[in-house]
């Protein structure tokens, strides 16, 4: 039985509808990925501040060049006893996420707790497969 030209059709647009649909699903993979290492980043981000580990939190900064973070010499009495976030926002085109962040904190040389806001942004870079913290660091007043 010879293959007539609807047949033809039919076969093109069933291997057309696989291919959109396995591209839609590996662009799906992808984007759930990427959202995956944002969780991941600010998971361990927020660990570093809590811990005042702040050569680590230095570290998801996007600097110009490799040239090491100057962390400010009051970090050191630092203790953070409570990290908020809020006002999420996700922009898909520019792959930027922005939050307010507000840190409770007591400096130990006079342990009086205040409190701190802090806006971020996180951009994802696709050639380092990563997300940086693009807005300034936290400053302790």
């Amino acid at each position: 039985m010879p293959i007539t030209r609807r047949d033809q059709i039919l076969s093109f647009l069933s291997w057309s509808g696989l291919s959109l649909a396995a591209l839609l699903l590996s662009a799906c993979a992808t984007q759930g990925e990427m959202m995956d290492d944002l969780n991941k980043t600010l998971r361990g981000y927020e660990k570093a501040v809590r811990w005042a580990k702040f050569d680590a939190v230095y570290s998801y900064h996007k600097r110009e060049t490799d040239q090491e973070a100057d962390i400010p010499a009051n970090m050191e009495n630092i203790r953070v006893t409570k990290y908020e976030s809020s006002n999420q926002r996700f922009d898909q085109q520019k792959l930027v996420m922005k939050q307010t962040v507000t840190l409770h904190y007591y400096n130990t040389d006079d342990l009086r707790e205040r409190r701190v806001k802090h806006r971020h942004e996180w951009k994802y870079f696709p050639e380092n497969k990563r997300w940086y913290l693009i807005s300034d660091p936290i400053v302790f007043p």
